[in-house]
């Protein structure tokens, strides 16, 4: 549910908010740390290097890879528990993390997108998506 809401939302040229209760990178899900390819960017920036916590107040930058998103999105992956997907899509979402089933299609998206990463005050993880024009 999750994951096809997000992919509706970026194909639709939304702008969405990600917040999560995450404080550690080591607690994110693995199927959001592929879609949008955190294990690439995470630096000490937002990430305390020798905890694996993240840094309050901090920020980065990061990418979507579609192929993923579009392969959890189709096949029908579950929600992640504790995540709420902002902005005009406007859904709470929970549920527990579901296997990929069924044939694997890999799709290119029409649309690109910025993400920031946000650590707020508190410590937790928010990504914020916006569309290229």
């Amino acid at each position: 549910m999750f994951y096809r809401e997000l992919k509706t939302a970026l194909e639709q040229s939304e702008q969405v908010e990600v917040i999560t209760d995450y404080e550690r990178y080591s607690d994110l899900p693995e199927k959001l740390k592929t879609i949008f390819e955190l294990h690439k960017n995470k630096s000490g920036e937002w990430v305390n290097i020798a905890t694996g916590a993240f840094i309050p107040s901090s920020a980065g930058v990061t990418t979507i890879n579609y192929s993923a998103l579009y392969i959890f999105a189709g096949a029908g992956a579950g929600a992640i528990l504790g995540f709420i997907v902002g902005g005009p899509v406007g859904a709470a979402v929970g549920g527990g993390i579901g296997a990929i089933v069924g044939t694997v299609a890999v799709v290119t998206s029409s649309g690109r997108h910025n993400v920031d990463i946000e650590i707020d005050a508190n410590g937790k993880l928010r990504l914020k998506i916006s569309p290229i024009h």
